[in-house]
C-alpha cells in the first residue's frame, strides 16, 4: 500500500469513527498538534476559524454541537497526492437556533503524516450555513 493510499485510509477511519459516534477512535487519527480550519465568517458561524491540537478540535466540535445537528456527513470520494488527501462529500444539518435545514457539498483538504492527520481544511458554501443559523 502506498503512502498516499495510507493517507486516504486514515481519513476514511476518521469518518467511520465519527459517523459511528466513536469520538475517541476519531481523535486517534489526529495528530496531537493538528491544525483544524473551517473557513467562513467567524462573526456569523460560531464554529468558523482555526483550531489547534486535540483541545482545539474538541472546542470546534463543542461549538458545532451547540449550533447545529449534523444529520449526515458523508464522504463521496478521496484522492491522495503524497501527504495530501482531497475529499468531496455532502452534509445535511439543521440549525438549533432557527430549525432551518441545509444541504451542501463540501471539499476537504487533509494532510497526513506518519499515519495521523496533521491539518484539515473545509471549503463549503458558507452563505448557506449563515442563512440557516441566522433568523
Amino acid at each position: 500500500m502506498s503512502n498516499s493510499q495510507d493517507g486516504a485510509d486514515v481519513v476514511g477511519r476518521f469518518f467511520d469513527a465519527f459517523n459511528a459516534g466513536d469520538i475517541d477512535a476519531a481523535f486517534a487519527t489526529l495528530s496531537p498538534d493538528i491544525m483544524w480550519t473551517y473557513h467562513g465568517p467567524e462573526g456569523k458561524i460560531p464554529f468558523a476559524g482555526t483550531f489547534r491540537g486535540h483541545a482545539g478540535v474538541r472546542d470546534f466540535f463543542d461549538r458545532v454541537s451547540k449550533s447545529i445537528e449534523i444529520r449526515e456527513m458523508t464522504p463521496r470520494s478521496f484522492v491522495s497526492f503524497g501527504d495530501q488527501v482531497y475529499g468531496r462529500g455532502i452534509e445535511h444539518s439543521v440549525s438549533l437556533a432557527t430549525g432551518r435545514e441545509y444541504r451542501l457539498e463540501w471539499v476537504h483538504v487533509y494532510h497526513v503524516q506518519d499515519g495521523l492527520m496533521t491539518r484539515f481544511e473545509e471549503f463549503i458554501d458558507t452563505a448557506v450555513v449563515v442563512d440557516s443559523l441566522n433568523a
